[in-house]
């Protein structure tokens, strides 16, 4: 669990330097006990991770004005709040493109997510979830895994504040460190074969 946070805290230091308005806009942590009572709408349990992650922090707050590019995590995402993320998980189950046991954590705003699979054959794994793609497809091993990609992309300058003052980054580069990280992940070594 310890992991998880340090993890965040550290991305949230990295956020800081580059300062990204997005860390004030996070919302707080909520209790163990809060988590377990909002899943009970859905028919889902939370994992250890997913209990780390919103006790971290609630995701990000609904405040008027403030651009999704402000408040994401890194590039092209935000994270939701448990409530935002049952809510739109409720909604994405009556699809047909959406798997029951997919769990929305980080969204685009657009349709896209970032979602932790919570059945138990591919438990805790993290799969990218793309409107304009035909099926969704396993990124990061797990939420330690994706957290820490995104961690040494931070630390090595792969994510960036561009001219807009937005998040941005090296794709290719970033391939490489999730290849790293995550050797088995398919996706990972297909990108690396066809650059």
């Amino acid at each position: 669990m310890e992991t998880i946070i340090q993890l965040l805290n550290e991305i949230e230091e990295s956020i800081q330097q580059l300062n990204h308005p997005c860390v004030d806009h996070l919302n707080p942590g909520i209790t163990s006990l809060k988590i377990q009572e909002l899943f009970e709408e859905i028919p889902l349990q939370p994992n250890q991770d997913l209990h780390a992650l919103y006790a971290w922090r609630n995701g990000s707050k609904d405040s008027e004005g403030v651009t999704l590019g402000e408040q994401a995590f890194f590039p092209g995402f935000y994270l939701m709040s448990l409530e935002e993320s049952i809510q739109t998980y409720l909604e994405l189950i009556e699809t047909d493109t959406w798997e029951k046991s997919w769990f929305p954590i980080f969204a685009s705003g657009g349709g896209d997510f970032y979602a932790m699979i919570l059945a138990p054959e591919a438990q805790g794994q993290i799969l990218g979830f793309y409107v304009f793609e035909e099926e969704a497809q396993v990124e990061y091993r797990s939420l330690k895994s994706m957290l820490t990609t995104f961690k040494v992309c931070y630390e090595q300058g792969i994510i960036f504040r561009n001219e807009q003052g937005y998040l941005a980054m090296d794709y290719r580069k970033h391939a490489e460190v999730a290849h790293e990280i995550n050797p088995e992940v398919k996706i990972w070594q297909e990108f690396l074969r066809e650059m």
